[in-house]
């Protein structure tokens, strides 16, 4: 049986569960929001036993230790609520912590199951400084990258065109009606040593050399298998995605299906095999050589809006996925 731990809103296991169903693979799908509210939760462990069963309230679904064949996380959050009010909010939010923590451990206790958003490996991999060393280490091309708060840096891009980039900050709330949100932009050596110091060092600033791009491609791996898709950016303005592709979903961007070499393939699954998992969504430009340049990995990146707009049969290929190590399960207890 499957475990899929994510949240009520994400929409991307919904097509998945579809084939899976198709597919007479049974799955059992733990929204973590409502951990108190809707699931009854044990495991125990001692020196004779290491069993859990997780059942939802209405008692129509359950799913043990030994039934799981494999766990698929996208996207869990903390615990919302409890099952019963509680008066005090700082108690509340303590209890919340506390179901919070208890996930964590119990996703990483699983970790040597077959897993799709490994749940310890995942946090390795989403270092952008140990990606770009290993993408370096099984042959990707690499944009020139500097991470420093010394704008003196700046002087060492071999290049006069800059990427500037956020690290992990996705942006902040203006208002309750504006987000500002932190895209690529791009920038030259001159104005950004005119900043100075001043206003360079209370930041550890995340630069690239900008590479001019013929295209760029969206590659998805799962398993043996891979789905690539051109984003057709480049005939956009800079705000409007040509330099970060996603400020183009506003200004009718599109995607279509594209086959990249092989070599490169090669190179996804030796970058993956490094961090040991089997799923990654990979950014790359392709110049006017035709050369792969590695931007990052996104080791549980979203994908429907590939699949809608190319039609490529990604959310089939996870189903299979985890159909096939259903099989492999129910094959070694039969």
């Amino acid at each position: 049986m499957l475990l899929i731990i994510t949240n009520q809103e994400d929409i991307h296991p919904n097509p998945v569960i579809d084939h899976l169903t198709q597919l007479k693979v049974p799955f059992f799908r733990l929204n973590t929001e409502n951990l108190y509210s809707h699931y009854n939760v044990y495991y125990q462990i001692s020196n004779d036993v290491n069993d859990f069963c997780i059942q939802t309230k209405d008692g129509f679904h359950t799913i043990t230790r030994e039934q799981i064949s494999a766990v698929w996380e996208r996207r869990p959050c903390k615990p919302m609520t409890t099952y019963d009010p509680i008066d005090n909010e700082q108690l509340e939010n303590l209890l919340k912590e506390e179901g919070d923590g208890f996930l964590k451990y119990l996703r990483i206790a699983l970790h040597q199951l077959p897993w799709i958003g490994h749940a310890v490996n995942e946090y390795k991999a989403g270092s952008k400084l140990l990606q770009k060393i290993v993408a370096k280490q099984v042959g990707f091309s690499i944009p020139q990258t500097i991470f420093s708060n010394q704008v003196t840096d700046v002087e060492k891009f071999k290049t006069e065109k800059i990427a500037v980039k956020p690290i992990r900050a996705f942006g902040f709330e203006i208002s309750d009606e504006e987000n500002l949100i932190f895209y690529t932009s791009l920038t030259n050596k001159e104005k950004l040593l005119e900043l100075g110091e001043k206003n360079f060092r209370n930041n550890i600033n995340f630069l690239e050399s900008y590479i001019e791009k013929k295209f760029e491609v969206r590659t998805t791996i799962i398993g043996k298998s891979d789905f690539s898709a051109i984003i057709e950016s480049q005939t956009f303005d800079a705000d409007k995605g040509k330099i970060d592709w996603r400020q183009g979903y506003d200004h009718g961007m599109t995607f279509r299906a594209y086959e990249i070499p092989q070599s490169v393939i090669d190179k996804c699954h030796k970058f993956l095999a490094y961090f040991d998992l089997e799923f990654g969504c990979f950014d790359f430009i392709v110049d006017q050589d035709d050369v792969y340049h590695f931007l990052e990995c996104n080791t549980n990146g979203q994908w429907m809006w590939i699949e809608d707009e190319t039609n490529l049969p990604i959310s089939l290929s996870i189903a299979q996925y985890f159909k096939a190590h259903y099989e492999s399960k129910t094959q070694k207890t039969s």
